[in-house]
């Protein structure tokens, strides 16, 4: 029997408008795909992950994550070891609609970040969509990796995060509020 499930633990993310989440493919062996959700047309379609595996690639827990590239197409970080691999995708417009990957860099993060245990397996945890800017934790903490500059900044010192939703900004329309305390705060402090 085929089993499929979304890892809880790796938020989705939006391109355009669409929610791309990975799913987990259970059919006596485990392997992974990206499911695309298209809210405007309300429809499913299943997109291949890049072939990781004929170059020898691990597809382990944490060390992979669809992201949201800078040029508004979707990507794929993966890390192997000390090594992160990227590509970018374009989505088809054949019948089958599957992204073609194209690998278009590799970093090597041992030269980047400051890792004090080599062997600890590093961590991909999220992204921030549309900014080519990933989180990554290490055997030091949580750090944030801008993959257009690598620049690197420490975000945190436990490595103990499953996964990181970056919080960019929230829209409040003037005069509707979230939190009914705040309204009697902010009602109070105007008059």
């Amino acid at each position: 029997a085929r089993h499929a499930f979304i890892p809880e633990i790796m938020p989705p993310v939006l391109i355009k408008d669409a929610l791309h989440f990975m799913l987990s493919i259970v059919d006596g062996v485990r392997d992974m795909a990206i499911l695309k959700y298209d809210m405007a047309s309300d429809g499913l379609s299943l997109i291949d992950l890049p072939d990781v595996r004929s170059n020898g690639l691990p597809l382990k827990d944490h060390s992979f994550i669809p992201m949201a590239m800078g040029d508004g197409n979707l990507g794929f970080a993966q890390v192997d070891g000390l090594t992160l691999n990227l590509w970018s995708g374009s989505i088809q417009t054949g019948a089958e609609g599957l992204a073609s990957w194209t690998q278009h860099r590799v970093v090597d993060l041992q030269n980047l970040l400051p890792i004090q245990n080599p062997k600890e397996s590093l961590r991909l945890i999220g992204s921030v969509e549309g900014s080519d800017i990933i989180f990554v934790t290490t055997d030091l903490g949580i750090y944030q990796i801008s993959l257009k500059s690598l620049i690197w900044k420490k975000l945190w010192k436990s490595e103990k995060f499953s996964a990181l939703i970056p919080y960019m900004s929230f829209y409040n329309p003037q005069g509707i509020f979230i939190c009914p305390f705040l309204s009697d705060l902010v009602t109070t402090t105007l008059k």
